[in-house]
């Protein structure tokens, strides 16, 4: 049995038994969480070649989890919850809803819907590929590893060699785990990496998979969205020197702010990775708060350049159950 059938028994007694009850009644007095998506799809969207498994949810699944939410909590906006956060008052019985990267399913799939439940959203921009045809390179590399191509390559390649991908990608488990072992490349290594990918079997055209400025501006003239800043390129910041890592944030915030016309004052660093130095970066460029992926509630004690979020994709929160199990525990 797998994991995520184990996950799913487990959930399913816990939730039958009332646990998850007693438990949601005893964390939200006192703490709240933000929620962290990435991508909302239809289930015909999923036989696109560029779908990274562990970065979307399905629209059914999205529907059931605000619901969720809309009875449970009061949804604020995420600049709202840094300013009851900033005055200390009580942030029981509150949650905050996110997405990452500026994905053009945002416009399609979940602005409609968080018009007509009134839910304000924050979406983190990486500001360089709104209104572009650039992938990210997870979503590049689940294109290639699906290529016959590129089989003979992946043998000379260790790191990856030792998840059985030179027969092709059989589970999202197999490219999940690549992605993973990828992203702890420097970026020089990467982008050599790629570079003898692309040699081999160049990328074929691709419609917009991003959204454009003209897109966000509207989301954001109907006050349920803001946008704050993800870097300019997706640059996991601390993979990379400290001036490069501000320059990338820097920009990210002056697009932000030059396109929409509006203060960017909320960071998300990419991939969750920061430290000290990144930390008195943003201060000293004047966010009021920053956002990791590290899962977790947040109370009084929170450092506001830590917030904690937890990641909801389809695999782990299908279900009711799950998905109660993900905000709930903290091994889920």
């Amino acid at each position: 049995m797998n994991k995520i059938a184990i996950k799913q028994i487990v959930a399913f007694l816990l939730n039958s038994i009332g646990i998850f009850s007693y438990l949601f009644l005893l964390k939200k007095q006192k703490k709240t969480f933000i929620l962290s998506y990435h991508r909302v799809l239809n289930s015909p969207q999923l036989k696109e070649i560029f779908v990274q498994p562990g970065m979307f949810v399905l629209k059914r699944s999205f529907l059931k989890q605000l619901d969720i939410l809309k009875r449970n909590f009061q949804i604020v906006s995420l600049r709202e919850f840094v300013e009851i956060k900033r005055k200390g008052f009580s942030l029981g019985r509150c949650c905050a809803v996110t997405f990452d990267d500026g994905w053009h399913d945002n416009y399609t799939n979940v602005f409609p819907i968080i018009k007509e439940y009134q839910i304000p959203i924050t979406i983190f921009l990486a500001t360089n590929f709104i209104g572009s045809n650039r992938l990210f390179w997870p979503e590049e590399l689940t294109f290639y590893l699906q290529q016959p191509e590129i089989k003979s390559l992946i043998k000379l390649i260790p790191s990856l060699n030792r998840f059985s991908l030179q027969n092709g990608i059989n589970t999202d488990y197999q490219l999940d785990n690549a992605i993973q072992t990828i992203k702890k490349f420097s970026l020089k290594e990467r982008e050599e990496l790629f570079a003898r990918f692309r040699s081999i079997s160049p990328m074929p055209k691709i419609n917009r998979i991003l959204l454009n400025w003209e897109e966000a501006k509207e989301m954001q003239s109907s006050g349920f969205v803001c946008f704050g800043a993800h870097t300019a390129n997706h640059v996991i910041l601390d993979q990379v020197s400290l001036h490069e890592a501000e320059n990338e944030i820097i920009l990210s915030k002056s697009d932000i702010e030059n396109y929409l016309g509006s203060r960017s004052d909320l960071f998300a660093y990419p991939n969750g990775n920061y430290n000290a130095h990144l930390k008195d970066i943003i201060k000293r460029n004047d966010f009021s708060a920053a956002f990791t992926s590290r899962k977790g509630w947040v109370n009084n004690n929170t450092d506001l350049f830590e917030i904690p979020r937890i990641g909801i994709h389809e695999d782990i929160s299908s279900t009711v159950p799950l998905f109660l199990s993900r905000i709930i525990l903290k091994r889920f």
